[in-house]
């Protein structure tokens, strides 16, 4: 490093870096210890620090390089569970279930260049189902493709994405209907400005960059379609056999993640829903590590999401929520065909406190698409409840 040293105030020694010198030398003296006790003294050679400053410039450089080649996002490293998702400490649902720790989990600085705006933004006024949410935490953190399923409505794909928003995931959301080909999610050549150029598709770009691709409605793509997920399920790489050389192969990034919704488990609909929706291939979903149910949110919560959602009293809500966990008995024993979602529920207390009328808003929002005996059946059921 040269000759320009630095002289240890205790035992006169000249070194290059008096932290290493008192690792070996005096072991009973720690580096804080020797900065107050010789406040003035120099703690690196010129020589040392010029070389610190030059392996500093060079991992700029080296970080700088990836993110302009779209590569590994910044990572701002691990924080508490509870504080990213404000979740009380003291409760049991901030704690890791083995050790009653707080849970560690992954936020990230950037995006990968060119794509902060597919970082989901926050909703101040969503509210977390706490169960659900580190269920699919843990897929994310562990890197297990996971499938959420439930009714229309609870909130799946809302819930991956604030996950995403909170932990500054880059976010890929992708439909699936009946319609969806292989070319929609892997992309095609197409004709642009006068040559013939690759399109790379959704799950590519997500590959290849690091980014959560959500496959929302997976169970309204055709089998022999989503049969194309099955080696990226299986985490390995990502064939294109048309593609040119650079988009060709794809070895999935660090940072990639995989999760689906649906609103049946591949088994087909039972009912009567969701005719959009059709039997899948058992194969396919047996890739699926993490099967995470969605269900109706307790009342308390919902209460707390309509008010603030709609901007309504209290016990507006709670006789909303009443009302819409009412039917949902009346669907679950075969009373009506049609549950109502909290969606329809927030546009019908908004409608209602805007005219006066939650009965009012209801039927506006939710009745009017039901067959005869549904709506007959359910507006009577809201005449008991919202009519006071």
């Amino acid at each position: 490093m040269g000759s320009k040293m630095i002289k240890c105030e205790i035992c006169g020694e000249e070194v290059h870096v008096i932290k290493r010198h008192l690792e070996q030398a005096h072991q009973d003296v720690s580096y804080e210890q020797y900065q107050e006790t010789y406040p003035d003294a120099p703690l690196l050679s010129e020589s040392a620090a010029a070389k610190l400053d030059e392996i500093a410039a060079r991992r700029k450089e080296e970080t700088q390089r990836a993110l302009m080649a779209g590569h590994t996002p910044i990572k701002s490293g691990k924080a508490a569970f509870h504080e990213v998702f404000e979740i009380p400490e003291t409760t049991a649902d901030a704690l890791s279930s083995r050790e009653k720790k707080p849970i560690p989990i992954t936020v990230y600085a950037t995006a990968p260049v060119g794509y902060d705006d597919f970082v989901p933004d926050k909703d101040p006024n969503y509210i977390f189902n706490v169960d659900t949410l580190k269920l699919l935490i843990m897929g994310l953190e562990s890197n297990i493709v996971s499938y959420l399923v439930g009714h229309a409505g609870t909130g799946k794909s809302t819930l991956i994405e604030q996950a995403c928003a909170m932990t500054k995931r880059a976010m890929l959301r992708i439909q699936h209907t009946v319609h969806t080909e292989e070319s929609h999610i892997l992309g095609q050549y197409i004709f642009k400005n006068n040559e013939t150029v690759w399109e790379p598709g959704p799950l590519q770009i997500a590959m290849k960059y690091g980014l959560t691709y959500c496959a929302d409605e997976y169970d309204r793509g055709m089998s022999q379609v989503l049969s194309v997920y099955q080696p990226v399920l299986e985490g390995k790489q990502l064939v294109t056999k048309e593609a040119p050389a650079e988009w060709r192969v794809i070895k999935p990034h660090p940072d990639f993640r995989f999760v689906a919704t649906g609103n049946t488990n591949g088994a087909g609909d039972d009912t009567g829903l969701y005719s959009a929706t059709s039997m899948q291939d058992f194969a396919n979903y047996e890739r699926f590590n993490l099967m995470i149910p969605v269900g109706w949110m307790p009342a308390d919560q919902e209460i707390a999401v309509v008010v603030a959602q709609a901007g309504v009293l209290k016990q507006d809500a709670k006789d909303l929520v009443r009302f819409a966990n009412e039917i949902r008995k009346e669907v679950d024993g075969g009373g009506v065909q049609s549950p109502i979602s909290p969606r329809a529920l927030i546009a019908a207390a908004k409608i209602g406190q805007r005219i006066g009328s939650f009965s009012k808003g209801i039927e506006l929002a939710f009745l009017n698409r039901l067959n005869s005996v549904d709506k007959e059946v359910s507006g009577q059921i809201a005449q008991r409840i919202l009519t006071r």
